[in-house]
């Protein structure tokens, strides 16, 4: 929902202010999914709004709801017929939404389905928020709560190469006068692109930043990420030293481990050595996950569980993450690739 649209259009109608107010009321504090919904407004109002404003800038193409986690998966088609998908979560007390920010993605990483996908376009900033506004009319339609605490960007899409809409849509989802999520609930996850951190610590100094490292070796991670060819890990390294120097904030490592690809003994070494040779790296702190491989499987928990005890004896901060939507392809792209 463009709401600067809404408003300026209940301006151009001569209506007063307070209806700008109710308006906002019903998106972000009830939950409307239509303009009918919107009892606190006259009614040749919700005719025109349905008419001429639609609440979110997609069709809602599919959802699907896991029996095992706290998680749901939805298939967007967007205007132009492309296809992006958004994951709901609850893997504590409070929900979270996963977003896309792009449709496809030019990175190609070796293990990821949206890599698979090419590139397509940027999506808008108001398709990036409207994702979350999916999902908060979802939990208020299915009374599973009134509230969304947390924003990922870490869908389909590199973020850092949307930058400016993913920057407009993560300042307007923290806005008291859209969802209000707190800017250090807001997560943005890269693949390293080197050369967007210094501005990232400008523009968002408060979101989280997580960067999808998966290998510590140049030659390897380049062949599971191509973008390592162009940021490797030495301008990754100076980019982290100078964004930690200008935040403060702590920076969390993705490591997706893929067996006898990135988890044996010498990876673990070659990981700590890396995270030690970089200045302030006690805000370092590394994110394992059970690599999501489609069809319901992923890599062994033992395996990961063996590659966590090997850097915590290194004296690195590690957390196994929990993985959750298994059965639903909650993995960025598995909906979409499908046939």
């Amino acid at each position: 929902m463009n709401f600067e649209i809404v408003k300026e259009y209940i301006k151009q109608a001569g209506l007063p202010n307070f209806r700008i107010k109710q308006v906002q009321e019903a998106l972000f504090k009830k939950g409307i999914s239509a303009w009918s919904e919107a009892t606190n407004l006259p009614a040749d109002l919700r005719e025109k709004l349905t008419q001429d404003c639609p609440i979110l800038s997609f069709k809602v193409a599919k959802v699907i709801v896991s029996r095992k986690d706290k998680a749901a998966k939805a298939l967007l088609t967007l205007n132009d017929g492309l296809q992006i998908e958004t994951v709901l979560l609850k893997p504590q007390d409070t929900w979270s939404v996963c977003v896309s920010s792009q449709v496809g993605c030019a990175l190609h990483c070796s293990f990821c389905s949206t890599g698979k996908m090419g590139f397509k376009r940027d999506l808008t900033h108001e398709e990036i928020t409207d994702q979350v506004l999916f999902w908060f009319q979802y939990l208020h339609k299915e009374k599973l709560g009134d509230r969304i605490s947390g924003v990922v960007f870490m869908g389909m899409g590199e973020p850092l190469l949307n930058y400016l809409n993913v920057i407009k849509a993560a300042q307007e989802l923290s806005s008291e006068n859209h969802l209000n999520i707190g800017a250090r609930h807001i997560s943005i996850s890269t693949s390293g692109i080197a050369d967007k951190l210094h501005k990232l610590a400008l523009d968002l100094p408060q979101a989280n930043l997580a960067v999808s490292l998966h290998n510590a070796d140049n030659k390897e991670r380049s062949k599971l990420m191509p973008v390592n060819r162009k940021f490797d890990l030495d301008d990754l390294k100076k980019a982290l030293e100078e964004y930690i120097a200008m935040t403060g904030r702590q920076v969390f490592l993705e490591y997706s481990v893929l067996e006898n690809v990135n988890s044996r003994p010498e990876h673990i070494r070659k990981l700590a050595d890396w995270i030690y040779s970089i200045k302030d790296n006690y805000l370092l702190h590394v994110n394992l996950i059970a690599c999501n491989l489609g069809r319901g499987e992923k890599t062994d928990d033992r395996i990961v569980k063996d590659f966590a005890a090997g850097l915590k004896a290194m004296g690195i901060g590690v957390t196994i993450r929990k993985s959750m939507g298994n059965d639903i392809l909650a993995a960025c792209g598995q909906l979409a690739t499908q046939k």
